[in-house]
């Protein structure tokens, strides 16, 4: 006779499907973009690329780093060649730089302004808890730095910081304010001149929802003069700011090509990445700076409640937690990387485990750009309960997706 003993299901994704990314970026991207980088090469050194692809795109990008009085700078790359470009256009050896690391990503900073020679003084804070304003307004004054820097929103510890509150502390010391801005701008409010930012930069691939390999950054008028008042010129020939000022921006905004006159960029552009990031930002515009904000507010607060409901804790302090980015702690005995590996081979979701020093007790996942909606985050919180359960966790049986869409519900247009 035939067994009656019923075999537990063993889930797997199917073999034909794509992994969806809900990591801390690359994101995923919309349809739009993607078409965009089906078409004919171009000339990239051609006047109708310099005219109507990549200037609309800076001029545009300018409405999403909410500036009027700065200019955009885009260059291949990513959000480490921003960086490397902000600090060795501004910054000389021996110049004094305070770095705010509050993770991963600001040690990364550190060591940027180390290798171009600055002398750096690190204002360490422990990994996600908030920053002491009084004290680091104290470690400006002692110091009295050229320039101090922020991670707006720590990719490693999925927070956000107060760069109103910092930029204000730093202008008011007539320091330079570099903000790193590379998981947060287009998915959290991020005001350019407002906070006084004299460069803002980050990347394509994040909350902007392009392909990666584009570096983005914002330059106001303190930083231009900054750099103009150099002793030596930077040591790139490629990544000097000053010289794409030079090359790039018309006379009538600051730069030194007379208006009308042909334009040059200091390496060539990749075109059909180009033309994909001007597709992102276009859906950026069209969805609305506050719209999309509050959708990436209301995505990560349901995440949040789907989170709590599986009886699992964030990482950071509940002040700081991020709209784009959430790292969650894992239950005792259960590794990060075994969930990441099962979830991904299981449900075809891929979420990443934490950095460095929470490399082994954390989980970080993305809610950026399209996957900022219940399309994504339902069935992410979804896998991960079904797969901490398989790796012997227990909670309520669809507790966290209950609990998203009663946020998801309750959110108003």
């Amino acid at each position: 006779m035939p067994s009656t003993k019923t075999e537990p299901i063993k889930w797997s994704a199917p073999q034909a499907s794509r992994e969806i990314l809900m990591i801390p970026g690359p994101t995923e991207l919309p349809f739009p973009v993607i078409q965009a980088m089906n078409q004919p090469p171009m000339i990239q050194y051609d006047q109708n690329f310099d005219l109507n692809v990549l200037e609309p795109i800076n001029l545009a990008l300018k409405k999403v780093f909410q500036t009027e009085r700065g200019e955009v700078i885009t260059m291949p790359g990513s959000g480490k060649t921003a960086l490397e470009s902000s600090a060795l256009s501004l910054v000389e050896p021996g110049d004094r730089v305070i770095v705010i690391v509050t993770g991963r990503f600001g040690m990364l900073m550190q060591e940027v302004m180390a290798r171009i020679g600055a002398d750096v003084t690190e204002f360490s804070v422990e990994w996600g808890q908030p920053i002491d304003l009084v004290k680091l307004t104290k470690e400006i004054e002692r110091v009295k730095p050229k320039m101090v820097t922020l991670v707006h929103n720590e990719t490693s510890t999925g927070t956000t910081y107060p760069a109103a509150e910092i930029g204000k502390i730093v202008k008011g010391h007539g320091a330079l304010f570099l903000l790193d801005t590379v998981s947060s701008l287009a998915g959290i409010d991020v005001r350019t001149d407002e906070w006084g930012a004299d460069l803002n930069m980050t990347g394509s691939q994040k909350c902007l929802a392009a392909p990666i390999g584009m570096a983005i950054v914002g330059v106001t008028p303190p930083a231009w003069e900054a750099m103009e008042r150099r002793k030596h010129k930077a040591s790139s020939w490629v990544y000097d700011l000053l010289r794409w000022r030079d090359a790039w921006i018309p006379a009538s905004r600051g730069g030194r090509v007379p208006d009308g006159a042909p334009r040059s960029q200091p390496i060539s552009m990749p075109t059909h990445l180009t033309h994909a990031l001007g597709v992102a930002v276009r859906l950026v515009l069209e969805e609305g700076l506050e719209q999309r904000f509050r959708r990436h507010a209301v995505a990560a607060r349901a995440f949040r409640a789907g989170i709590d409901a599986m009886r699992l804790q964030m990482f950071p302090d509940a002040s700081i937690l991020s709209d784009t980015v959430s790292c969650v702690k894992t239950p005792p005995g259960i590794e990060p990387a075994a969930v990441v590996k099962l979830m991904r081979q299981t449900f075809g979701i891929l979420i990443g485990t934490g950095l460095d020093q929470t490399r082994a007790t954390t989980l970080r996942i993305g809610h950026m750009g399209i996957t900022a909606s219940p399309l994504y985050i339902l069935p992410t919180l979804s896998a991960l309960e079904m797969t901490l359960r398989e790796l012997g966790y227990r909670c309520e049986a669809g507790a966290g997706v209950s609990a998203a869409q009663a946020i998801f519900a309750g959110a108003t247009a």
